[in-house]
């Protein structure tokens, strides 16, 4: 025969084998829920890399536009200087035609 202790005994080893499971579920919930912001750390690390990659590089296109800039600046000046020279030696050779054919009319008379 049942007594009322067996009885509420019974009913409290059922308790408490639901809040044993309840508790195993809820762990189990809190680990995956541990393991997705683990995987969303790894995600915003690599997120935070893959950015700061990316200012590397495009300060070093920066820095090399500048340098580039730089160069046509410099190819600029020394086309104009050459081009300050080319004009100067036609005007030469345009003066030394001159001597020549100058010359060539005194030594043809």
């Amino acid at each position: 025969m049942t007594t009322k202790i067996d009885e509420l005994f019974a009913t409290l080893r059922g308790l408490v084998a639901d809040q044993t499971r309840d508790l195993a579920l809820a762990m189990a919930e809190l680990a995956s829920v541990a393991a997705e912001r683990d995987k969303l750390k790894l995600t915003e690390s690599f997120a935070v890399d893959g950015w700061s990659k990316a200012v590397i590089e495009r300060d070093n296109a920066r820095q090399c536009l500048r340098a580039a800039e730089q160069d046509v600046a410099e190819t600029e000046s020394v086309n104009s200087d050459l081009r300050t020279v080319n004009a100067r030696l036609v005007a030469d050779l345009a003066a030394a035609m001159e001597r020549l054919n100058h010359a060539e009319s005194i030594l043809m008379q």
